[in-house]
């Protein structure tokens, strides 16, 4: 799947259906998704094995990396190392990229 185009690819809900993931490509090391946020939408507190890193293209949300709060605006990247706690809320409406390594088999849908 070396190229594809976001309307063929699905649009799943996640955590309490304010937020949804259309994950767009992924090789052997690396993924990459689409995540929309509904106003008020969150991701829990939670850690993981895959580096995380992300661009907001529109929006703004808080975004909490190892306890430390930030405030996301278009524009703005991050990155979550490996293992490292974080947690995310929608503040208005949030179209994000974000990568993962290695690849997620999860979200390879």
């Amino acid at each position: 799947m070396p190229v594809v185009r976001a309307a063929d690819r699905p649009l799943v809900s996640m955590f309490d259906g304010k937020v949804r993931r259309r994950t767009m490509v992924w090789g052997d090391a690396m993924l990459v998704a689409e995540i929309h946020f509904d106003p008020g939408g969150v991701v829990p507190e939670h850690q993981h094995v895959y580096e995380q890193i992300g661009y907001c293209i529109s929006g703004r949300f808080e975004l909490a990396i190892d306890g430390r709060a930030h405030a996301i605006e278009p524009g703005m990247s991050w990155a979550v190392p490996s293992n490292v706690p974080h947690a995310a809320r929608a503040l208005t409406p949030c179209f994000l990229l974000e990568i993962w390594h290695p690849a997620r088999g999860d979200y390879q849908d």
